[in-house]
């Protein structure tokens, strides 16, 4: 049985099965870091749609200010008066309004 230290694993393979191996262990450890912190990526492809009912707080002009859950917003070209109540739907990672109508 003879045992030869000069040659690693490493140097045994060819470059095609090497690049296949860093390249799985790239992919894994880029899983593993996903994993942990919750796929924070995923939000970069799946859009979040929120739906709310809301109240015009503020009218200035044409601009109408809401208080969504997450911060203010606003609706630009406003046909609304202060006060009224608003069903308005959005992205939850976006300060812009999809949509929104008349409770």
């Amino acid at each position: 049985m003879s045992f030869d230290s000069d040659s690693s694993l490493f140097e045994k393979m060819s470059g095609k099965k090497l690049a296949t191996l860093f390249g799985l262990a790239f992919f894994g450890a880029f899983m593993l870091i996903q994993m942990i912190q919750g796929f924070p990526l995923r939000s970069l492809f799946i859009k979040e749609s929120v739906t709310e009912e809301v109240e015009i707080i503020i009218k200035q002009g044409d601009v109408c200010v809401i208080e969504t859950a997450d911060h203010p917003r606003e609706i630009r070209n406003c046909t609304y008066n202060e006060g009224d109540h608003l069903i308005v739907t959005y992205n939850k990672d976006n300060a812009g309004i999809e949509s929104h109508r008349l409770k």
